[in-house]
C-alpha cells in the first residue's frame, strides 16, 4: 500500500500549490475563480500561516507531492472545522479519496474534532457524490447563494461526525477490496427522522395518518406513527448506490416483507448478505434489523456490478 503523508503547506510549496490553484479545473469550482498572481498568492500566505484557525497541508503519495488540503474556520470549544482540497496530479488512480481518508484522519485523530463540514457548488455535482461515498450527509442547501458562470447557483452544506467516520474508517478497507463474492456481507446503521417520514409523506402523497398522527397510530395498537415501509426500504438503494458496491451500481429488483413496525428516530442496521455472484451479477439477502437485532424487513435484492468491480 502506498505511503501517504501530509506536510504543513510553508513557502518551499508556494510556487507549485499557485500552478495547481490556477489549473482551469482547479479555479471552475471555486468561489474565487480568477487567475491568482504571485503577489496574491505570497500575501494569502503570509497572511494564513499564523492564523490558529487554518491550517493548509500539501497531500504525499511516497514522496510526491500530489494535492492540497486545508481546514478552517477550526473551532476546538465546539469541535468543528470546514475542510477542502484539490489534486495537483490528477493521473494518480485513487488521489481522491486518498486525500479525503488523509483528511478525515487527520480532522477527527490529531485535531479531535466531533465534526467536520464543507460546501460544495451545485455544478460540482461529481464532489457531492464523493463526499457522500466517504461517509458526508448533506445538512442543507443554500439556494442562488453564488455567483458564477453567468448565473446563480447553489451551495450544498455536508458534514461528517467522528462517531460516523469511526464506523466508516472500518468499512472503508472492505468497499474498496472489489471483492464482492458469496458470503461478503455489508452493516450500515443508519434511522428515519420524522422530518423524513413527513417528506415523503409529501413526496408519495401516502397521507395515511398512521404515518402522521401518533395518537392515531396508537388506536391500532402502535406505539406511535409508523415509517412508510418504502421509505425504510430505501436504505438499500442508498447502500447499493453509495456504499458497497457503490457508484456504477445498476438495482435490477427488490423484494421487501416487512416483519415489525419502524418508528421515527430508532436506531436500525441495515445487512447485506451476497448469496450468489455470476458474471456480474450478484444475489443479494437485504435485512433490516433493530437494535436487538430482531429482523424489521427482509428480502431480496438485484444487482449489476459497477464496471470496474466486475
Amino acid at each position: 500500500m502506498s505511503k501517504t503523508k501530509l506536510t504543513p503547506l510553508s513557502e518551499e510549496h508556494l510556487d507549485m500549490v499557485l500552478e495547481w490553484r490556477n489549473k482551469p479545473e482547479v479555479r471552475a469550482n471555486m468561489y474565487t475563480d480568477h487567475i491568482i498572481s504571485k503577489d496574491e498568492h505570497y500575501q494569502w500566505f503570509e497572511h494564513i500561516k499564523s492564523e490558529k484557525t487554518k491550517r493548509y497541508f500539501v497531500f504525499y503519495i511516497e514522496q510526491q507531492p500530489c494535492g492540497v488540503i486545508g481546514f478552517t474556520e477550526i473551532n476546538q470549544n465546539a469541535g468543528t472545522a470546514s475542510w477542502a482540497f484539490y489534486s495537483g496530479d490528477t493521473s494518480i488512480r485513487g488521489v481522491g479519496s486518498k486525500m479525503e481518508v488523509s483528511a478525515l484522519n487527520y480532522a477527527f485523530n490529531s485535531l479531535g474534532l466531533n465534526k467536520l463540514y464543507c460546501e460544495v457548488l451545485e455544478f460540482n455535482d461529481k464532489v457531492i457524490t464523493f463526499h457522500k461515498k466517504h461517509g458526508f450527509s448533506v445538512e442543507g442547501i443554500f439556494k442562488n447563494q453564488h455567483f458564477s458562470k453567468g448565473r446563480l447557483w447553489d451551495i450544498y452544506r455536508l458534514a461528517i461526525f467522528k462517531k460516523d467516520w469511526n464506523r466508516l474508517s472500518i468499512e472503508l478497507p472492505l468497499m474498496r477490496d472489489n471483492k464482492f463474492g458469496p458470503g461478503k456481507t455489508f452493516t450500515h446503521q443508519f434511522s428515519i427522522s420524522k422530518e423524513q417520514v413527513l417528506m415523503f409523506s409529501e413526496a408519495s402523497s401516502d397521507t395515511n395518518k398512521l404515518h402522521i398522527d401518533d395518537a392515531y397510530s396508537r388506536e391500532y395498537g402502535f406505539d406511535k406513527s409508523l415509517v412508510h415501509g418504502f421509505l425504510s426500504g430505501s436504505v438499500f438503494s442508498k447502500i447499493f448506490g453509495t456504499l458497497f458496491p457503490g457508484e456504477g451500481t445498476i438495482y435490477k429488483s427488490q423484494s421487501l416483507e416487512f416483519k415489525s413496525p419502524i418508528y421515527p428516530n430508532t436506531e436500525l442496521n441495515a445487512k447485506i448478505h451476497i448469496e450468489t455472484k455470476i458474471g456480474n451479477r450478484l444475489k443479494v439477502r437485504t435485512l433490516v434489523l433493530d437494535k436487538d437485532d430482531n429482523p424489521a424487513i427482509t428480502g431480496y435484492a438485484e444487482i449489476i456490478l459497477p464496471l470496474e468491480t466486475a
